[in-house]
């Protein structure tokens, strides 16, 4: 549901939204809809949402009522999650398998064992959900979908909608939760379920909102998402990728462009240029940039000059190349290694990727070492690089 591009249900994401304000104390807000979070921007920044200055919980728990709303809504969210995590044994969250697992399935062998397998090495049922369903889900959605959508966003909205929070991207926290109650591993109290149950309803009903005093904004979700599989997933993680257009598509237009799941602006998926690439700031969006152009052309145009190259012991058939890099383009000496990945993509390929070393280094090898940790003669050894 995270990835989903069917349309919302409408009446089912008011009717959960005006039950968790009636569990606040607060009458039904006013609900606009909107097609993307970026439609809804104008209308977060003229919302308020300061702060709440020295106020804390009453005795009894309760939340202070002049706190302001969103700050007592996200208490409210916070204080249930946590009642959640006491009523599903949480001892078992922090098991380790380094006790039996790790003996009998050592280099993490364990990972896709079947989870019969699993109970009957002593795995308890609930690390073992969390292992294979909260993770994944928690990798797939926020560290790719979340994160990559509120930091465009956030951009545009500024500090004002921040504390919104974005609620339906901690949809995997609900999944999980709604998981453990069918198990039977989550003894959930009949407040806090009929909680957790109005979290599930807007997780299945809409995108992104933002509650507010008396108004809440809800976008539709996208129309389009585009993942690939993570490199080495065991559990379908996934994350956003699409070479030729937008990876998270709204109906107005808006979305991202993302490649290999590292959120890219505008200019990398056009023709990037030299001067862009050296001016962008973040490393890894030059790296996907100078993979959008092309190691070849960017060696050419940047007058990358070629030091030593060399047979990478640990990938047969690949070579690695050390260049010296002009002291123009970042202010200092440096040199950089292009090394080729020892997994194949998708389409059977294998990317190309340069790694900024020191400029003393001479040897490639000894380049690739240090990234490693390694000299030259430790990383000559290496029977195969993943």
């Amino acid at each position: 549901m995270g990835l989903s591009t069917e349309p919302a249900d409408r009446d089912g994401a008011e009717g959960a939204i005006a039950e968790l304000y009636r569990l606040l104390g607060e009458p039904p807000p006013e609900i606009v809809w909107v097609p993307s979070p970026t439609a809804a921007v104008e209308i977060l920044r003229s919302d308020s949402h300061g702060p709440p200055e020295g106020f804390g919980l009453l005795p009894d728990g309760r939340l202070p009522r002049e706190w302001p709303f969103l700050q007592r809504f996200s208490a409210s969210k916070v204080d249930s999650r946590q009642r959640l995590l006491a009523q599903s044994e949480p001892d078992e969250h922090f098991w380790s398998p380094r006790g039996v697992l790790g003996v009998l399935f050592p280099d993490r062998g364990w990972a896709t064992l079947p989870p019969s397998e699993l109970l009957e090495a002593g795995a308890p049922p609930r690390w073992i959900l969390d292992v294979r369903v909260r993770r994944p889900l928690e990798d797939s959605l926020r560290a790719n979908m979340y994160r990559h959508l509120r930091d465009t966003f956030l951009n545009d909205i500024g500090d004002r909608a921040r504390v919104a929070r974005f609620d339906q991207y901690d949809i995997w926290t609900t999944g999980f939760h709604q998981l453990l109650r069918t198990a039977g591993l989550l003894r959930c109290r009949g407040d806090d379920a009929h909680q957790l149950d109005q979290w599930a309803i807007l997780a299945r009903s809409a995108g992104w909102w933002w509650p507010g005093q008396h108004r809440c904004v809800i976008s539709e979700r996208p129309i389009a998402v585009h993942t690939e599989p993570q490199p080495g997933a065991l559990y379908g993680e996934v994350r956003l990728h699409n070479p030729d257009d937008r990876a998270v598509e709204f109906s107005d237009g808006t979305g991202i462009f993302a490649l290999h799941g590292i959120r890219v602006p505008d200019w990398v998926m056009a023709t990037p240029t030299v001067d862009e690439i050296l001016a962008e700031r973040s490393v890894e969006v030059r790296r996907a940039a100078i993979e959008r152009l092309g190691w070849d052309s960017y060696i050419e145009q940047a007058e990358l000059t070629l030091v030593s190259a060399a047979a990478d012991p640990g990938n047969p058939g690949a070579e690695l190349r050390l260049y010296d890099v002009p002291s123009r383009h970042w202010g200092f000496d440096t040199r950089v290694v292009l090394v080729v990945n020892g997994s194949r993509e998708r389409d059977g390929t294998r990317r190309r990727y340069g790694i900024n070393v020191p400029a003393g280094i001479d040897d490639p090898l000894a380049a690739v070492g240090w990234s490693y940790g390694l000299d030259g003669s430790q990383y000559a050894q290496l029977l195969r690089r993943t």
